[in-house]
This record gives structure tokens, C-alpha cells and sequence, in this order.
């Protein structure tokens, strides 16, 4: 039995051009099998008949817009088969534009790595940093790209998501019951967005198995978590409020509230406390 999972070698290419797509297959998956014709050269040729070493191939799926991008990151992550590497264009009318698509499609799948490809300066590495945050998932590619580069983009993203995948995992997460009504989930150390989806899962999964009004989360032990993670917060509070409880967040940064405030209005709010002692004492507290 094999030590490791087999190698994740799928890639997403998401761009409105068909010709983008044709592309990418003949650089990163090419069809024609040239061992043959490499035998023949050498049996005329007087070669030894050694073949050129083929650059690797990757397994590609297509997706023309950003929407159809996110179902599919969606549904491979529902069937097991997540992608390892998405190529997403920045333009694509009339949808969402590369960056909001990745954005998204981060929501679900922050383990993905991504090239963002562009032909223009709608957005500068700065103004994706303001937005991103600072991550090392995300590389850019300008058009017209050159094959060699598309490769070597390809073959270390893929690398990197299958060194990460075999790495050990972190120590569960596990919530605390404070009450029937109360659970506590500590979270010290650093976090990214892929630690956030594992609160997240862990959230959804200590919840389905209680009838808890409020789950707590207390950031206080976590240095530097900033507004670029706002947005995984508050896919954590849907995720409790599809489970039939609040998200309560304590001990974070005046600057993260002030962030949470800003998308609230559109995306679901978070009950928010200075510190984990007023926290508990309103979850606690609050009538049924």
C-alpha cells in the first residue's frame, strides 16, 4: 500500500476565450502520444532511439465563467477530487472578474493555488494584496503567456499542493461546552484561511450533534488576524446559522470588528465581544 495519496495533478482553467482553453490542453495536456514517431526518427536517422523526455502532463477541466468556476470547485470538493491549481483570467463579461472569482472560490477551497492571467492592468500585485492579503497561493501570469513559463507555473503550484496535502495535519479542533445552550471554541497560533475552514468544518460538525443557541469563538491567542480575513469569519457564522446557532467572536482586533461591520450588511453579521469573559456572560445570559 502506498505510503501517500495518489498525486493531485488537476488543474481548472477559467477563462471566456475558447482558444485560451485550447491553449493551456496543447501546453499542459497535450493528446498526441509521439513515442512512435520518436522510433521511427531514430531507425531513419541512425539515432539510438532514445526518446526527448515529454514535459508532465495535467488532468484540465474548463469553465467559462466565474460561476461555473465556483460550481465545479464545489462539486469536486463534494466528490473528493479537489483541484490542486486554477489558471483564472481576469476578464470575463458579463460575470465576475478573476480576482472576485477567486475570491469565491477561496471561500471554499482556500487550499487551491491560483495564477491570475491578464492581458491588462486592472489590478495591480497591490491592489490583489489589499484584496488577498498576503498569500503565497497566488502568482500572475501576463498574456500572451509563453509556454515555457505556463509549465513551470503548473508543475511547481502542483508540486506545492501535493507537498502540503502530505504534510500532517493540525491538531482537531473540538468544542468546549460551556452550558445546553453554550459551546467555546478556543483557537491560538496563527491563521489562514485554510485554518478557517477547519474551524468552520469543526464549528458545523460540534454543532450537529447539539441543540446550542451560540457558539463562541474566541481569537484573543491569535496574533496578526486582520481584515483580509474577514470574509472567512463570516462564511464561519453561515455555517453556524445554517446549524441553527450565533457565532459569537471574542478578543478580536478593533480593525477585524471594523471589517466584519463593513460586509455585514451584505453577507450576515457577527456578534462580536471585547473580551471572552463579556462573551461568555451573554451567551450565557440571554434569555430563550
Amino acid at each position: 500500500m502506498s505510503p501517500h495519496p495518489p498525486e493531485n495533478r488537476r488543474i481548472l482553467v477559467v477563462d471566456d476565450n475558447e482558444d485560451i482553453h485550447d491553449d493551456f490542453r496543447r501546453i499542459l495536456a497535450p493528446r498526441e502520444d509521439s513515442s512512435d514517431l520518436d522510433e521511427l526518427e531514430a531507425a531513419l536517422l541512425g539515432g539510438t532511439g532514445t526518446t526527448t523526455p515529454r514535459p508532465p502532463t495535467f488532468e484540465l477541466t474548463s469553465a467559462h465563467q466565474g460561476s461555473e468556476a465556483l460550481a465545479k470547485v464545489q462539486r469536486a470538493l463534494a466528490d473528493g477530487v479537489p483541484y490542486a491549481l486554477a489558471f483564472i483570467d481576469v476578464r470575463m463579461p458579463p460575470g465576475w472578474d478573476g480576482v472576485e472569482t477567486l475570491a469565491r472560490i477561496w471561500q471554499e477551497d482556500p487550499r487551491l493555488q491560483a495564477v491570475i492571467c491578464s492581458a491588462y492592468s486592472d489590478y495591480s500585485w497591490e491592489a490583489m494584496s489589499t484584496r488577498f492579503g498576503r498569500t503565497d497561493r497566488l502568482l500572475v501570469l501576463k498574456k500572451p503567456f509563453d509556454p515555457v513559463e505556463v509549465r513551470q507555473m503548473a508543475s511547481a503550484l502542483v508540486e506545492k499542493w501535493n507537498h502540503l496535502a502530505r504534510s500532517p495535519a493540525p491538531t482537531s479542533l473540538a468544542l468546549l461546552p460551556l452550558s445546553e445552550d453554550v459551546v467555546l471554541l478556543p483557537l491560538l497560533g496563527q491563521v489562514d484561511p485554510e485554518r478557517l475552514r477547519q474551524v468552520r468544518e469543526a464549528l458545523v460538525m460540534g454543532l450537529s450533534s447539539r441543540r446550542a443557541r451560540f457558539a463562541i469563538l474566541d481569537v484573543t491567542g491569535v496574533p496578526g488576524l486582520g481584515p483580509e480575513l474577514a470574509e472567512g469569519l463570516l462564511g464561519a457564522a453561515r455555517a453556524v446559522s445554517l446549524a441553527g446557532a450565533e457565532l459569537v467572536l471574542t478578543g478580536a482586533l478593533p480593525e477585524l470588528v471594523r471589517a466584519l461591520a463593513l460586509l455585514g450588511g451584505e453577507m450576515g453579521g457577527v456578534r462580536t465581544h471585547p473580551t471572552l469573559q463579556s462573551g461568555v456572560a451573554f451567551a450565557l445570559e440571554k434569555p430563550r
